[in-house]
């Protein structure tokens, strides 16, 4: 009898711990403040227009706030008066590491040619300081920045990308006039859950006071902090979408007199991507007088990625809805090389009599293709010689940018490469180096204005120098330098978690969306791919392996990507706040629970087993 009154004692106790163990899993994870709190990653970027612009920041309250501007001829000294404009957040939550809170805001109703003076923040996280900005003119010649992926974090300080980026940044900087935003086209961070890499990408000044656009990459698509920290304007509810943890959606903006078209190119629903840039054109391409489709993916690279079954799928897709859409310039990353191609038609072949010449002029449905290397040189591919499409491909294994220059009568792209120096430190880069120059015009339009044509003439006679020398080095990195190419292509393969945390989320939200996501790869080659599933048409990264088993879990808020350093089981060290426990933090309860029903069971057996044998 006793036994048995202990064994039902112990089965209630196991039945209690399991009960502790959940209601201890739910209850929120006390949050030790951190007294010097301040609002963190503001981001000034573009709008849906030139009169208005979109900011996105960090916050320790989940209250939203607000962004307040005036022009700058009405500060008073230093501080926005109290009667200054203002508009709250539109969106606003937790964000993926579940220790900030992540803020979106617009101004709206600028006036063009005007410097502006705004600030962000809340009563209760307080203000950031004053920043200034200046708005562009309709109409008239302009200027914006390119570049290629910044991928911070990807060579783990060994190059230090954060430092690159910011370099090459400061180089395009220099060496435009004025240039009306930056377009960075995908992997700004190298694991998309990655909040201090976040941090070093957004650490510039120019990132608050020049409006920037980004193309979401395979690196950045695995998590929701590419959404949280980029307020993108005109962003689809139907096209491009994103998952349940990971970012996405395609969207579009005008500026300097350019439609942009961004489409998510982990998501490879081409239908999806066709229709919507069909549907963009029809409503707003007369508004515009250049149109410029942007993705990450590069579809005519001459790098080692052009051989993956997701970028021939977009290879296939592509031309032909760029074709009747008349888009006059495709720009992409992905392949960490330099290359121009030929103008291309319809069916995705070099335009017959095209050449490899500065001056191209297209007729209606021939486009003009740039992939733009590493913008920080922490990784570059190995050139593949020989692809028909190729008309300029540069492969020095330099971090580069592209200088894109507006007119009504020609869209100018001019290549510099930024050579890291003795120091290797950032300052003013006027000694970067032209390695390519193109002018697009359209057939039938009347010759550019001829002071135009005198810079042209100019800039195109330090282009033969400089672009010999480039050449020279190309020819170069075919044999010396591709052993360094190897060397980093091979690094890359071999990243491991570093850049597992993208695709695999992708991949997994594919089923719930009805898209196909991205895998960005394991490291098979194509073939290998093709034989791990015919059915997979994510196809690989290449050289990016993003292993499936490492797929973030943003919605349980554990990062599991196994570089972040904000990542792992058992964090517990948010910022502000009560959490409920997640992740690594529910596992001990949950097993101590799990160990009492396992306990309580074989007891409550043992128990009736000898009721039975007692009543024989």
């Amino acid at each position: 009898m006793k036994t048995q009154l202990l064994i039902r004692s112990l089965s209630s106790a196991s039945v209690l711990a399991l009960l502790t163990a959940f209601v201890a899993a739910l209850v929120p994870a006390h949050a030790e403040v951190v007294e010097d709190s301040t609002i963190t990653d503001p981001v000034l970027q573009v709008g849906a227009d030139e009169f208005s612009r979109n900011l996105s920041w960090m916050s320790e309250s989940s209250d939203g706030g607000e962004v307040r501007w005036v022009k700058v001829s009405e500060l008073e000294g230093e501080e926005l008066p109290e009667d200054a404009d203002s508009a709250e957040t539109s969106d606003s939550g937790r964000s993926s590491d579940l220790k900030r809170h992540y803020n979106h805001a617009s101004m709206t109703g600028l006036e063009a040619g005007t410097e502006y003076a705004y600030q962000v923040g809340s009563e209760e996280d307080g203000f950031t300081s004053v920043e200034t900005f200046t708005t562009g003119t309709p109409g008239g010649d302009s200027e914006f920045l390119v570049f290629g992926d910044p991928q911070v974090g990807s060579g783990s300080g060994e190059p230090d990308d954060a430092t690159g980026w910011a370099r090459t940044l400061s180089s395009g900087l220099t060496t435009a006039e004025a240039p009306r935003f930056f377009y960075s086209l995908g992997d700004q961070v190298n694991s998309a859950g990655d909040q201090d890499e976040y941090a070093q990408y957004l650490a510039p000044e120019a990132t608050r006071t020049v409006p920037q656009a980004t193309t979401i990459g395979n690196h950045d698509v695995g998590s929701k902090s590419y959404e949280q920290h980029f307020n993108r304007p005109n962003v689809s509810q139907d096209h491009g979408g994103d998952g349940l943890i990971t970012s996405g959606g395609d969207y579009w903006f005008i500026d300097s007199g350019v439609l942009f078209i961004n489409i998510n190119s982990n998501n490879l629903d081409t239908d999806e991507h066709a229709e919507f840039i069909d549907e963009v054109v029809a409503e707003h391409g007369d508004e515009a007088r250049w149109k410029v489709l942007g993705f990450h993916h590069s579809i005519y690279s001459t790098a080692t990625h052009n051989d993956d079954l997701d970028v021939k799928k977009l290879r296939k897709a592509i031309p032909p809805v760029a074709a009747r859409n008349d888009i006059d310039l495709v720009v992409s990353g992905h392949d960490h090389i330099y290359n121009r191609t030929f103008l291309m038609d319809s069916e995705g072949q070099p335009v017959e009599g095209s050449d490899d010449g500065r001056e191209q002029e297209k007729d209606e449905g021939q486009t003009l293709y740039l992939t733009l290397t590493s913008s920080s040189g922490s990784k570059f591919y190995d050139y593949v010689p020989g692809l028909d499409w190729e008309a300029k491909s540069v492969h020095n294994d330099v971090p580069a940018f592209t200088r894109m220059r507006v007119s009504d009568d020609a869209l100018r792209a001019t290549t510099y490469e930024v050579p890291s120096g003795a120091d290797g430190q950032v300052s003013a880069q006027a000694a970067s180096e032209q390695i390519d120059d193109v002018e697009l015009t359209r057939a039938g339009d009347e010759d550019p204005d001829p002071g135009a044509n005198a810079e042209a003439d100019a800039d195109g006679a330090e282009a033969d120098g400089a672009g010999a020398e480039a050449d020279a080095g190309s020819e170069g990195a075919e044999g010396g330098t591709d052993a360094g190419s190897e060397a980093n292509a091979a690094e890359a393969d071999t990243d491991t978690g570093s850049e597992a945390d993208s695709d695999a989320g992708a991949r997994a939200d594919a089923g719930a969306d009805g898209t196909e996501a991205d895998s960005g790869g394991t490291e098979a080659t194509a073939d290998e791919s093709a034989e791990a599933g015919a059915g997979e048409e994510a196809g690989s990264d290449g050289g990016e392996g993003d292993p499936g088993a490492e797929a973030e879990s943003d919605a349980a808020g554990a990062e599991s990507d196994s570089d972040s350093h904000d990542a792992g089981a058992g964090s517990t060290d948010p910022v502000g706040g009560d959490l409920p426990r997640t992740g690594g933090e529910m596992g001990l309860p949950v097993a101590i629970g799990a160990a009492a029903v396992l306990l309580g069971a074989g007891l409550v057996l043992l128990a009736r087993r000898r009721r039975r044998a007692c009543s024989h």
